[in-house]
């Protein structure tokens, strides 16, 4: 039996109950009683067992009839939940969804994975929250946000990656000082110059102190901050050089006045970035969209990287 028919005969089956008459039950859904008949015997006979006792004074549900019709009455409550369900997914409803960050994930990452979702679905608030890596697991565990995306290294107690992604160290640097030839930079070659690098805040600083002890170099900054921001705005000024990760295919070169050079160092251990939830937590429809928009995004991340 079809969807739609099983749709129609639930309805059959739960006014005939009602009423105890096919003939009172076609009259209410104005339909024909012949058809309610067509149909109940047809149910019967394909369940092999009667639904309903034939009495002088009408009819009266049978066991069998008693499980089935609670099945229905179950089918139809489910049914109206699931349709209110696609229908945020459709985003007929407002919602909201909050989000925990690492602040490496801003600058590359999260606007592309937000931009196509609050575009589709302009009627849904987002709130993003931008902390230290470590924190973003916490934040996620105590329902402060619906998922997250950290950069904190594996395993996370509590929580369920879905999806994660390799990121790479790349050297920031002003326009002016790279010609369009350059598309590498040696370690060796960045140390050279005065370095602005990220505070032990962030796990990216974990990566820059390994790039530094793979050269035998001892770091003296000209700046350690734990604002990417303005790290990125003091190397555009002519400060220093930069360090920031970017994930696999990310433009090399921007309209921001900084080029962004991949280190040539083999070896280098690259930052992975995961996507995490609570999995004893029941999120919302709208989160569930929003976490799909991301996980379509850490997918085509990893095709582009299959393709280069």
């Amino acid at each position: 039996m079809s969807r739609l028919l099983f749709s129609r005969f639930a309805q059959y089956l739960e006014a005939i109950a009602r009423l105890g008459s096919i003939r009172k039950a076609a009259a209410e859904l104005n339909v024909s009683a012949s058809a309610i008949d067509k149909q109940l015997i047809r149910a019967e006979e394909e369940l092999g067992v009667a639904l309903f006792e034939r009495l002088p004074r009408g009819m009266r549900l049978t066991a069998a009839g008693e499980i089935l019709i609670h099945g229905v009455r179950g089918w139809r409550k489910d049914y109206t939940r699931i349709t209110f369900q696609i229908e945020q997914l459709k985003g007929l409803r407002r919602g909201e969804v909050k989000i925990a960050v690492s602040q490496e994930t801003v600058f590359d990452f999260l606007p592309g994975a937000m931009a196509r979702f609050m575009r589709d679905h302009p009627r849904i608030r987002n709130t993003v929250l931008v902390v230290e890596s470590d924190q973003v697991r916490q934040l996620v565990l105590d329902g402060l946000a619906d998922f997250g995306l950290t950069f904190s290294p594996q395993p996370l107690p509590g929580v369920t990656v879905t999806r994660s992604a390799p990121f790479h160290l790349r050297a920031v640097l002003p326009a002016g000082r790279v010609s369009a030839a350059e598309t590498t930079l040696s370690l060796e070659a960045f140390f050279q110059n005065p370095t602005i690098i990220p505070d032990a805040s962030t796990h990216l600083r974990d990566a820059v102190d390994v790039a530094a002890a793979r050269t035998g170099t001892r770091l003296q900054p000209v700046l350690t901050t734990n604002s990417l921001d303005l790290m990125r705005s003091m190397v555009r000024e002519g400060a220093g050089f930069g360090l920031i990760a970017l994930s696999q295919g990310a433009e090399a070169r921007r309209n921001d006045g900084l080029v962004y050079l991949r280190l040539s160092d083999r070896g280098l251990p690259p930052l992975t970035l995961s996507l995490i939830i609570d999995p004893q937590r029941s999120p919302s429809m709208t989160s569930i969209l929003m976490r799909q928009y991301f996980e379509a995004y850490f997918d085509d991340l990893e095709k582009e990287s299959e393709t280069t």
